[in-house]
């Protein structure tokens, strides 16, 4: 009898096992790739503005935190402006999102505010005024758009305006498919 109790044993246990580790009849999840990203300025653009702008990689204090810049615009008493060509793209991408993150440094205390506006497409789609030390983001679906136009706008036209300094401005699209 122990014998035939210890065989039992071994069985359960074993089937046990092969359940648990047999498939079950779900799907495993696959990981879906993360969104890849290009900076705004891979891309070609061109000024459009009496301002200025530049890339240019800079160590920023915005709102008491670290960034580093790879993008300035500075309007001085007026405005500087820019505008990207989206589609069509060498690389052949349709791209789904525009985040920028910009502001103006908190040692320019000095500064009048700016107003940031991004136009697709010449429609002005967003605007945000910032002021010394303080950060704004914005990001936009430019799924079916074409251009990008960027816009520093001096909130005095007596005064010049310290430059906005851009440490996001990328573009986010899908992984291409394997061919």
């Amino acid at each position: 009898m122990q014998k035939r109790t210890k065989l039992i044993s071994k069985i359960l246990a074993s089937t046990v096992v092969f359940l648990a580790l047999a498939p079950q009849g779900r799907q495993i999840a696959q990981e879906v790739p993360a969104p890849l990203s290009r900076f705004l300025l891979r891309l070609p653009c061109v000024n459009s503005g009496i301002g200025n702008w530049a890339r240019r990689e800079q160590d920023v204090a915005v709102g008491k935190a670290f960034y580093t810049s790879e993008l300035f615009m500075g309007p001085g008493n007026r405005f500087a402006a820019m505008t990207c060509k989206l589609q069509p793209n060498e690389a052949g991408v349709i791209f789904q999102k525009l985040k920028l993150s910009f502001g103006m440094r908190d040692n320019d205390q000095g500064s009048p505010a700016a107003t940031v506006n991004v136009y697709l497409d010449s429609v002005k789609a967003e605007s945000r005024t910032v002021s010394p030390g303080r950060p704004a983001t914005v990001t936009l679906d430019v799924t079916s758009t074409n251009n990008v136009s960027l816009e520093v706008v001096c909130a005095s036209q007596s005064r010049y305006c310290d430059r906005v300094y851009f440490w996001d401005a990328d573009l986010s699209y899908p992984p291409l498919p394997i061919q």
